[in-house]
């Protein structure tokens, strides 16, 4: 777990690094025009300074949310069990999701060095979703990374899968281990108490 949480961090680096060429298509143009957002927040010279800090850390935040599509990668990391909460305790999942992933990359995020990534292809999945395959550099390491993208009005990701491994299934594993002998809110509870 710990080492895929490592990769995932080198992963979420991606909307905090130096963009190389890419084969674009809709939904690598939209990653990009988000990495680009990303990477002109972080080098703003108010988001260093502790006065303004808080609130360049809120447009960062609203940033990357953009780009994710928060409740379609909650019903994926819960699966099946997704139909079994309620439409409040859905909403609730999803909220709490997306405060834990805040609390476990944000900080990570923030300080990304200079690793570069590659756009390599993009693949059309049908249904509206495609698969953005990328490639981040540094360190002498590559790291093959996936990025996992639907359209519902805007591209969005749902998924990323790093060296094979998806953060859905990870997470899915995770909640349905819980779910066999927990509520639903106990569940949502155990989430929102999780700190990094």
């Amino acid at each position: 777990m710990q080492r895929f949480v490592s990769r995932l961090v080198l992963t979420l680096v991606l909307l905090a690094a130096t963009v190389a060429g890419a084969q674009a298509g809709p939904a690598t143009d939209t990653l990009s025009q988000s990495v680009d957002k990303i990477i002109a927040l972080l080098a703003d010279p108010a988001y260093k300074a502790s006065d303004t800090r808080p609130a360049m850390r809120a447009k960062l935040i609203a940033a990357i949310g953009e780009i994710f599509d928060m409740k379609e990668l909650s019903r994926r990391a819960l699966g099946p069990e997704w139909n079994k909460f309620s439409p409040e305790q859905q909403e609730r999942f999803v909220k709490a999701f997306g405060t834990l992933l805040e609390n476990t990359y944000l900080d990570k995020i923030e300080s990304y060095t200079d690793e570069n990534v590659q756009y390599l292809t993009e693949q059309d999945l049908g249904g509206g979703k495609a698969e953005v395959s990328t490639k981040v550099m540094g360190k002498g390491k590559e790291i093959p990374i996936a990025y996992r993208l639907t359209d519902r009005g805007g591209w969005k990701v749902y998924d990323v899968v790093i060296e094979g491994v998806s953060l859905v299934q990870n997470y899915r594993s995770q909640f349905g281990q819980l779910l066999m002998n927990e509520s639903p809110d106990a569940v949502i509870a155990k989430i929102s108490q999780k700190r990094s």
